[in-house]
């Protein structure tokens, strides 16, 4: 085992995993209702981000900035790929074909780690799928990832000050 290896967690209880099931359905199911009644089409790059965050970055409220921001980046770059073959100009594309390669050097040297990160790597990636590229509305995507990240981000925000406050409490009465 090495030094920052830690020992593995056991799974959760057939109750506590029921419950956190539970819990996830009624969160994404009030994220689709905002988003339906907010007209906010697409909602699958709210959904990517939270993928994302929630998965790669443990939901550390910590990281939510640099998931947040390496999202739009990405999702930036992607579009202009989108808008320079649609518009014809190839100037537009090899600029974002050169920002792609600097992001790319800026991963793998880790440099400027709060725009250039795994998250603008998975959102470049996506965004520039040809399905996509024929004829997404980036507005939409940009706003899917903000409202996702106020929601979620919000909702953790909360249960993690809820969390605090208990654990406060218990200490102060032991």
């Amino acid at each position: 085992m090495s030094a920052d290896s830690h020992p593995a967690t056991p799974p959760p209880s057939t109750a506590i995993a029921a419950a956190i099931t539970f819990a996830a359905v009624v969160l994404l199911a009030g994220f689709i209702a905002l988003g339906t009644a907010l007209h906010l089409q697409p909602l699958y790059a709210g959904f990517t981000l939270l993928w994302f965050w929630s998965s790669v970055d443990m939901s550390d409220l910590k990281k939510l900035p640099a998931a947040v921001i390496g999202a739009l980046c990405g999702t930036a770059t992607s579009y202009l790929v989108q808008f320079g073959t649609v518009t014809g100009n190839t100037g537009l594309v090899l600029l974002a074909l050169g920002i792609i390669i600097v992001a790319l050097f800026m991963v793998i040297a880790q440099r400027l780690p709060l725009f250039f990160n795994a998250s603008y790597m998975l959102f470049v990636t996506v965004m520039n799928a040809p399905l996509i590229q024929a004829g997404e509305n980036f507005a939409n995507v940009f706003a899917s990832i903000a409202l996702s990240a106020l929601y979620f981000g919000g909702i953790f925000f909360i249960g993690a000050r809820i969390m605090a406050s208990r654990a406060a409490r218990v200490a102060a009465a032991a």
